[in-house]
């Protein structure tokens, strides 16, 4: 799957795209189909280095908020379908394709609310 990564601290240059492997799913995990990923201060923090470290201990990947459509759930998990749009917090990992939710740290986003890979046309009110 592809990623945004970095290497090494610093400005917004030091991303990139990559190559990395999926997310293993356990017991409590949702797999997401990435739709949509939150930007940040504590990404873009991160990235800087001011936590001293490149993970938030879950992924080296970037990204705490996440927004897709649930493709895998693991053994122990309930409440949850394959099929389900979801959003939540994840320990990093959000500026993939994939990535691993715990489930307790999801929520079905509700049927009203369009996708995020649909066009929409908003009107100010």
């Amino acid at each position: 799957m592809k990623a945004i990564i970095f290497d090494d601290f610093g400005s917004a240059n030091v991303l990139r795209l990559a190559d990395v492997p999926m997310p293993e799913v356990r017991p409590d995990d949702l797999l997401v189909k990435v739709m949509a990923a939150g930007v940040n201060h504590a990404d873009l923090l991160q990235r800087e280095g001011v936590y001293g470290a490149q993970t938030y201990g879950d992924s080296d990947i970037l990204g705490l908020e996440v927004a897709g459509e649930v493709i895998a759930v693991g053994n122990a998990v309930t409440g949850f379908a394959v099929g389900d749009r979801v959003m939540g917090i994840v320990g990093g990992g959000a500026y993939a394709q994939y990535a691993r939710l715990d489930s307790g740290l999801a929520a079905v986003i509700p049927a009203a609310y369009p996708s995020p890979m649909q066009p929409q046309s908003w009107k100010a009110s």
